[in-house]
């Protein structure tokens, strides 16, 4: 149940996400894809100006040339350039206007010529064709409104061409529907690409969180061992003789031991979350740390057989900037392993080798080894390759702190098969100089 409810959790974190990442997205280009619009629109437009600006210039030179202006000639006229012409004579419409045009078409000319009366009148000075080109636009509805007058004997003629911009108004509807239909295409592959995208950057998180509850129950788990053991060993000195309550003494003051160790360990992987583990790096001899280690490592392994080798392939190492307590716990961590997890009698292998600037601890062992799936975890917290041993002086921290250190001094640690067949750890420190 609680697994359930962690993946609705991240499931519900998930899909939030893609939302909220797909949602910014298609904005974005929404107010894009409106800006194309809005450049398009007029540009549209403004084109269509310029053109229809020139076919009145056209229509100016044709009447210009034309004696009389027939029934004839402004039918051609009107289907080659397909605008609506009205044509009026001393402010009477001809016999082709008034039979052509429909009723709110003639009211539309009247409403056209009322507001454009002061530029109908200055044209009708002149001796010549006039031609005047106007963007019109009332309640909303745009049109182009070319006027051209054409002065006679008597009086003068005038016509009006209007475009009623049904082709640009076609173009920007079928571009806005493009626009459209790309934005919810678009759309939709961004929430297919968040969802997958999103997934994968939650998945470390998922996986941290999953460590996290995984750490909480080991440690849980592994304090309420010594724990239990210490109140049993306490319960019982009650109820026994004085011999026994020595016994049980030596087990409850060794449990206590096991848990300040695990404290420990603990609060240095705090410490490391937290970047509060410092290393105080200073020129240290490796070589004197190793034997150090390999000192104190001696009777410990004396006690189960185990014969220790040390192989140091150079008389004068040069020295590395460490932290050379970190380094010793380390190295003691894994001597310490070997020590525990070789069996009676067996061999442990210690060397140290500077190759191409890079100072290489290694430390073998011919114990049962680990397999190749428990090598992907063995630096996990409170990871046992062999959970069935009953050596419980390890808690699983020791080479998640190993870890923790190398890395913090940049290096790099691993683990591989030993030629004896057990396992074989090998410590990379760089030198940064």
């Amino acid at each position: 149940m609680a697994l359930s409810h962690k993946n609705k959790v991240f499931q519900k974190a998930h899909i939030r996400i893609s939302v909220l990442f797909t949602s910014v997205c298609s904005l974005i280009l929404i107010i894009t894809s409106v800006f194309y619009l809005y450049n398009n629109y007029y540009s549209i437009y403004n084109n269509s100006f310029i053109k229809f600006s020139s076919d009145i210039q056209s229509f100016s030179s044709s009447f210009s040339s034309e004696k009389v202006i027939s029934h004839d000639f402004i039918n051609n006229i009107q289907n080659s350039y397909d605008y609506s012409m009205f044509i009026y004579d001393n402010g009477e419409p001809f016999l082709f206007t008034s039979k052509t045009k429909s009723e709110e078409e003639l009211m539309l000319i009247e409403e056209i010529r009322y507001d454009n009366s002061e530029i109908v009148e200055n044209m009708h000075y002149s001796a010549l064709v006039g031609c005047r080109s106007i963007r019109y636009n009332k309640n909303g509805s745009k049109k182009y409104i070319g006027i051209v007058s054409v002065p006679g004997e008597n009086s003068n003629t005038d016509i009006f061409v209007i475009d009623y911009l049904e082709n640009e108004m076609l173009q920007i509807r079928e571009l806005c529907l493009k626009s459209a239909i790309i934005i919810l295409l678009a759309t939709s592959l961004i929430f297919v690409f968040s969802y997958f995208f999103t997934y994968r950057i939650l998945q470390p998180v998922r996986n941290a969180h999953e460590q996290q509850q995984h750490f909480i129950a080991a440690a849980s788990h592994e304090i309420r061992n010594p724990v239990n053991t210490i109140m049993a060993a306490l319960d019982a000195m009650d109820k026994c003789n004085d011999e026994q309550k020595y016994e049980f003494k030596n087990i409850a003051n060794k449990e206590g031991k096991r848990l300040v160790y695990l404290t420990e360990d603990l609060l240095t992987l705090a410490r490391c979350e937290n970047g509060k583990l410092c290393v105080n790096c200073a020129p240290a001899e490796l070589d004197t740390l190793i034997v150090d280690c390999y000192e104190a490592f001696i009777a410990p392994a004396a006690e189960k057989g185990i014969r220790i080798n040390i192989e140091l392939t150079e008389e004068d190492f040069p020295k590395l900037s460490v932290d050379a307590e970190k380094i010793k716990q380390v190295i003691s961590i894994l001597l310490s392993n070997a020590v525990s997890y070789t069996d009676m009698s067996g061999v442990i292998d210690i060397s140290y080798y500077v190759k191409d600037s890079d100072h290489i601890i290694t430390i073998a062992d011919n114990g049962p080894g680990i397999s190749d799936e428990d090598k992907q975890h063995i630096f996990e917290r409170f990871y046992r390759a062999d959970r069935a041993r009953e050596n419980r002086s390890h808690f699983g921290l020791g080479l998640a702190i190993a870890k923790e250190i190398i890395n913090m001094h940049q290096g790099k640690i691993s683990v591989c098969d030993s030629k004896y067949g057990g396992a074989k750890f090998v410590i990379l420190l760089p030198d940064k100089r």
